[in-house]
């Protein structure tokens, strides 16, 4: 396999070479632009990122799908560096080449999603990726099929028959993958805010943002796609160069973010004590005043689990004390405290020139935008307005 690659690699290099030597009746000359290279250089980075993320030891479910996702992002760009600009229609080496698998990144972009949140694959993975090995087998087949007999199926099936089917397969997949990941995105941020008093750190709203800048990118595609069949040709470097720019965005995002352990979503059932509303709130006063007063809000890593092991209860009894009990969940119920501390030392001495975020950081806040997040939905206002406001 690694051989006929190479053999087909170098036999489109030396028709590029011919082309641009002695160009066609036909066909315009094959030259590389600046689009080209932007294309080239994207699909370089995301090759050495999925490098990078392939061999990462922490969240190694996660590390490894999303480099395979760049991996397949490289070669559809790649498609588009060998055969796209000064040609009106791409040779068919490039038409038919193996690594341009867009099926497969919907179900890897998901798998990412999920091993993330649920520290595993999903539930049969490979069933998820048959369209894509589907696809790549058929590839495989007319890449090595005689070329006249290779041309004559592109002209006869391929371009009017198969390649729509394909486009409308991507475009289903990626959208229902897509939109499955922000949904699985949301529910994982909704039990951060109920275990984890620095939910912030793990709730992954760039990837819900790059899941949405996907969509956008279909909505555009799919414009694109009517418009050509319906009105005419239109040109699609934009979109190809926004597809570059996503994708770049979304390993360099994956890069950051690949050393952070994320905590793993486990949805625990509900108690089944019988207790009123009101033995809750008593009960969920009580565990708060000890918190308070043992000053175990100060950690900024603490969790509910941990919490309740320190009380002597369990997570269930002590979240439905704080959510039912409180009327607010667990991580509102930390920085709640955090938020007291800060404010109470402003009161203090509001003159005082101490930092506003170093107070945050003794206070067990991890981070500007939380402490400031925080502040805001206690009191309303900001900090440093809370503290010009005290000063006069």
């Amino acid at each position: 396999m690694v051989s006929w690659f190479g053999v087909s690699l170098r036999k489109l290099i030396v028709q590029a070479r011919l082309t641009r030597a002695f160009g066609s009746a036909q066909e315009k000359p094959l030259t590389l632009d600046w689009r080209s290279a932007i294309l080239l250089a994207c699909g370089l980075q995301n090759v050495l990122l999925a490098m990078g993320l392939w061999s990462t030891a922490l969240n190694q479910h996660a590390g490894r799908r999303i480099a395979l996702a760049l991996a397949v992002l490289a070669g559809i760009t790649s498609v588009h560096v060998l055969g796209w600009t000064g040609r009106v229609e791409p040779p068919a080496e490039v038409v038919f080449f193996p690594l341009n698998l867009p099926l497969a990144l919907g179900p890897l972009l998901y798998g990412y999603v999920h091993a993330l949140a649920r520290g595993e694959p999903p539930r049969r993975e490979r069933l998820h990726y048959a369209p894509a090995a589907a696809q790549f087998g058929y590839l495989c087949a007319a890449l090595l099929t005689p070329e006249p007999a290779r041309l004559a199926w592109r002209e006869a099936v391929h371009d009017d028959v198969v390649k729509p089917l394909i486009e409308a397969a991507v475009l289903l997949s990626l959208s229902g993958y897509a939109v499955a990941g922000l949904r699985l995105l949301a529910r994982y941020r909704a039990w951060l805010q109920a275990a984890r008093s620095d939910a912030d750190r793990y709730a992954s709203r760039w990837m819900a943002s790059v899941l949405a800048a996907l969509l956008a990118i279909l909505a555009a595609l799919t414009a694109v796609r009517i418009h050509t069949w319906y009105i005419g040709e239109i040109e699609t470097g934009p979109l190809q160069l926004w597809l570059a720019a996503w994708s770049a965005w979304l390993g360099v995002e994956a890069w950051r973010h690949s050393g952070r352990a994320f905590p793993v979503m486990n949805l625990e059932p509900p108690t089944s004590a019988a207790a009123s509303a009101d033995d809750w709130a008593v009960q969920g006063a009580r565990w708060r005043e000890t918190t308070q007063a043992a000053g175990w809000w100060r950690e900024p890593d603490l969790t509910l689990s941990e919490l309740s092991r320190r009380l002597g209860t369990n997570t269930a009894y002590l979240s439905r004390a704080v959510n039912e009990g409180l009327g607010m969940n667990f991580n509102t119920f930390v920085n709640g405290m955090r938020v007291e501390e800060v404010a109470r030392q402003v009161r203090a001495d509001p003159r005082s020139a101490c930092d506003l975020m170093g107070m945050a950081l003794d206070a067990g806040f991890s981070s500007k935008a939380t402490f400031n997040r925080a502040f805001r939905a206690v009191y309303d206002m900001s900090p440093s307005e809370f503290r010009r406001r005290l000063k006069s």
